[in-house]
């Protein structure tokens, strides 16, 4: 019988411990650090681990900072120990980008500063009207692709500018392909609760036919590989099967998506797909 109080306990714990993983934003900042890892590899740089950190701490700022700013700072309710907890982390976290920001070239620092006004204007108000860019009728979307690709894609690279070529542009429209697909069973899973007004994909077009739309991107997705590989030569044979595994994937968990998904669903295997991709990229 004791034994059983203990494994529960211990079951608890792993669970209380899995949900903090998860609401603090460490997942989803772990997903953005792993993408960006992938753009090093691919255009043979130097693993910059301090930009790597940098880029976690920005995901993990930019996240809390969206979920929990009207939570801590104009709700009067008390407090949870988690949140308590995420406040303190997200804290560090902050004082650690701030002191990295000025180890960051003038080029990155011009493009930490548009990711963080698009965050700040995602957020608050920019007009009369009460309208953030979030309530923005079919933008959100798009803005938080635009985000995580410059993230992704453009920061670890904007200082090499021989690398600004044509494969670097093929590879920006493929994130930010992917992200917008990746956003899909998010706004599946939300497509009661959000309002008619944000005119999101599902609403406008039907969960089924936002599900064909995801197929048809990551479609997409694989012909500018055919092309990077067949006719620019930019990427060998072994990233076109990576990459088809990572779509396969996909689009795998995109027909799975539905309004009643699981409570992890999105928030966790979703966003493990750049865990995965960097694991094949590295081992494969």
């Amino acid at each position: 019988m004791l034994l059983i109080k203990q494994l529960i306990n211990i079951k608890n714990l792993i669970i209380k411990f899995f949900n903090f993983y998860i609401n603090s934003s460490l997942h989803v900042s772990l997903a953005v650090v792993c993408f960006q890892y992938i753009t090093l590899l691919k255009f043979d740089i130097n693993v910059d681990y301090i930009l790597l950190i940098f880029s976690f701490c920005l995901s993990l700022n930019a996240y809390n900072f969206i979920k929990y700013f009207e939570i801590v700072f104009l709700k009067s309710q008390k407090k949870s120990v988690s949140l308590k907890l995420i406040c303190f982390l997200t804290f560090i976290s902050i004082v650690t980008s701030l002191v990295i920001t000025t180890k960051l070239t003038d080029e990155m620092l011009v493009l930490v500063l548009l990711m963080s006004l698009l965050t700040l204007f995602y957020f608050f108000p920019f007009n009369s009207v009460n309208k953030n860019l979030r309530k923005t009728p079919g933008l959100k979307i798009f803005i938080v692709a635009i985000v995580w690709s410059l993230l992704i894609v453009v920061l670890p690279i904007i200082n090499f500018t021989d690398k600004l070529d044509t494969s670097f542009l093929i590879y920006f429209t493929q994130v930010l392909i992917f992200v917008i697909v990746t956003i899909f069973p998010f706004e599946i899973r939300d497509l009661n609760s959000d309002s008619k007004k944000l005119h999101t994909i599902p609403q406008r077009i039907g969960v089924n036919n936002t599900k064909v739309l995801g197929f048809s991107l990551l479609f997409i997705f694989m012909i500018l590989d055919c092309i990077q590989y067949g006719i620019l030569y930019f990427i060998a044979f072994k990233s076109i099967l990576v990459n088809g595994v990572v779509c396969l994937t996909t689009f795998i968990l995109i027909l799975k998506s539905t309004e009643k998904q699981s409570v992890y669903f999105s928030s966790f295997w979703v966003e493990s797909l750049p865990i995965l991709w960097l694991l094949l990229y590295a081992f494969l």
